[in-house]
């Protein structure tokens, strides 16, 4: 197959490896000192590359040339590009779009307010009696979300987010909880969750199972997953590709959507790339033909795996078993004080 990917993200990098180990490949990409690395000007370099070195596929990570109409310019030439539409997208790089649409489509998540201006921050805070999470509107901003519990804290927080470009931003209530992904792939009709993780601190991540029992995962599904990728089909904008869905569950078994993600983030991609036996390659083309779920069971290796950031690079653990993924772990020379802070919250 050739491919081309484009993304210089640590996810891109990642799936650059993986599809470059298959011999039959022949991998592009716009990724600096990688080989095959191809420098684009504009969406016509893009698409004339695609056809004159005969590409069977392509992946997109990078949510700005998403926002572009890569997707859209490519496709254009009956080529396959593995990555949601310009439209559909929206509910990710949007956070006000997209909390939005959770309450149009009755999709359970915190109740929220859309400020355009600090003072309306403010004042909205004023009527609140819960903390506040503010996040900017813009994914591809890379401040995490602050917690306010003081008319002092929302202010400063406020101010700072709409000095640095952002046109609106996200109150959300703060709810106590236990943090997750989901992670599905779609076809733009229907689903699959694929794995199941948290983070703690963006420096670690734990994939595992029984993160949620099967019978909450099934609820999950019908409650939020679905009615999403139902709602897009039903206007017109069909999610094809890989979707996160940050949930926040409470201690009575409530689960809450936060917000969704477009592809998988640095912490989660080695879980995808390394701890699947399977030719991704062959299943993102599978998905856009539309028979990804006929032709593919998509499980790990191994049913435990963790990722850990050290000295800025990310390692990956996994085992059968937690008690074994534990042990590899401590057998490490590894600061391991984020992740025993981290077990204190996903587990209770």
């Amino acid at each position: 197959m050739r491919i081309l990917i484009l993304g210089k993200d640590y996810s891109a990098r990642k799936f650059f490896d993986l599809f470059k180990k298959n011999k039959e490949n022949i991998v592009f990409s716009n990724i600096p000192s990688n080989e095959n690395f191809i420098n684009f000007n504009d969406t016509k370099d893009i698409v004339d590359f695609c056809e004159a070195n005969e590409i069977n596929l392509v992946l997109i990570t990078d949510i700005d040339l998403i926002n572009e109409g890569i997707q859209e310019a490519i496709s254009s030439i009956n080529i396959s590009a593995f990555c949601p539409s310009i439209d559909a997208i929206t509910i990710c790089s949007s956070k006000s779009y997209a909390k939005k649409f959770m309450h149009k489509n009755k999709i359970l998540t915190p109740k929220f307010f859309v400020a355009e201006k600090p003072q309306m921050a403010l004042d909205y805070f004023k009527t609140t009696t819960l903390a506040q999470a503010i996040k900017p509107d813009n994914s591809t901003y890379q401040e995490c979300p602050q917690f306010c519990e003081t008319q002092n804290q929302i202010q400063k927080n406020a101010n700072k987010l709409f000095a640095n470009g952002n046109k609106r931003i996200v109150l959300e209530d703060y709810i106590e909880g236990k943090n997750i992904s989901l992670w599905v792939i779609s076809d733009g009709y229907s689903a699959k969750i694929i794995g199941t993780s948290a983070k703690y601190q963006n420096n670690v991540a734990l994939f595992e199972p029984n993160f949620i029992n099967k019978e909450l995962k099934e609820r999950l599904l019908q409650e939020a997953i679905m009615p999403t990728i139902s709602a897009l089909s039903s206007q017109d904008e069909e999610y094809i590709g890989i979707l996160g869905f940050d949930f926040i569950l409470t201690y009575d078994n409530k689960a809450y959507l936060l917000g969704y993600n477009h592809f998988f983030d640095e912490l989660n991609v080695d879980f995808y790339t390394k701890g699947f036996d399977i030719d991704w390659a062959q299943v993102f083309d599978s998905t856009l033909i539309g028979d990804v779920f006929q032709k593919y069971e998509i499980k790990p290796k191994d049913d435990y795996m963790l990722t850990i950031r050290q000295n800025e690079k990310i390692h990956l653990i996994s085992a059968k078993t937690k008690s074994n993924l534990e042990k590899y772990l401590e057998e490490l020379d590894f600061d391991l004080s984020e992740y025993y802070e981290a077990k204190k919250i996903w587990k209770y």
